[in-house]
């Protein structure tokens, strides 16, 4: 075979693997959002943005936040990738520190930044009895963590969130009244070049089939946390 010959049948291979791309087919809530601090997170940890993750066709990928409130944000996220499934756990952390104001006023952007770091080495614990003078600088970061949890448990899982309906979920649902500082579910949906996120408030009565969709698929993903293996 020659050289020729050979290299055609190195293209024929190389183009005819499964290949890799980011998301093609949107769709997102309108700003403002609650999508852009999410994947400020999200591209600070191993997550990394969802919308630009370079995939298989068959990869399927659902995270499930619910939080932005008083309460800790917290994260579930089911995936398939070549065929297996696996589980992540993530919780957003506010870390903080203390300095003087007066150095905080002349500092450079450089040196913000660097503080922002150190904060980051000292999340979970906030700055108690900040005198005057003093100016606390915070930034929040997200840890995440396997769950160990056998594959067919997780696949279950996400039959289950497919189920109560995710495949459905409206971008936004259009409510009567102001919702301020509630408790919000994101959710985002990968499926080979699609990606989409529903951004719905938590509330104790549902006015909306989605209200009640939403709860039934956060605690479809969060009984996988009850199910790990110690």
């Amino acid at each position: 075979m020659n050289h020729h010959r050979l290299l055609a049948v190195a293209v024929i291979v190389l183009f005819s693997r499964p290949g890799f791309g980011q998301a093609r087919s949107v769709s997102v809530p309108a700003e403002p959002s609650l999508l852009n601090l999410t994947t400020s997170w999200s591209r600070a940890s191993t997550l990394g943005d969802l919308r630009e993750l370079r995939t298989r066709p068959d990869h399927i990928e659902l995270r499930v936040w619910r939080g932005y409130g008083p309460s800790e944000t917290q994260a579930f996220v089911v995936r398939r990738t070549d065929g297996h499934w696996s589980a992540l756990f993530g919780r957003v952390l506010r870390c903080e520190i203390q300095i003087a104001t007066s150095v905080g006023d002349t500092a450079s952007e450089a040196t913000m930044r660097r503080y922002a770091a150190e904060a980051r080495s000292k999340c979970g614990v906030s700055v108690a009895n900040a005198g005057p003078g003093a100016r606390i600088i915070a930034t929040d970061t997200l840890l995440v963590q396997p769950l160990a949890v056998p594959e067919p448990e997780i696949e279950m899982a996400w039959k289950e969130a497919v189920g109560a309906g995710v495949l459905q979920l409206p971008v936004r649902v259009k409510r009567s009244r102001a919702m301020d500082d509630s408790v919000t579910y994101l959710i985002e949906m990968r499926r080979g070049d699609e990606y989409r996120v529903a951004e719905i408030e938590a509330l104790e009565r549902p006015e909306v089939e989605a209200d009640t969709q939403v709860k039934q698929i956060y605690a479809a993903v969060r009984r996988l946390l009850q199910r790990r293996e110690p």
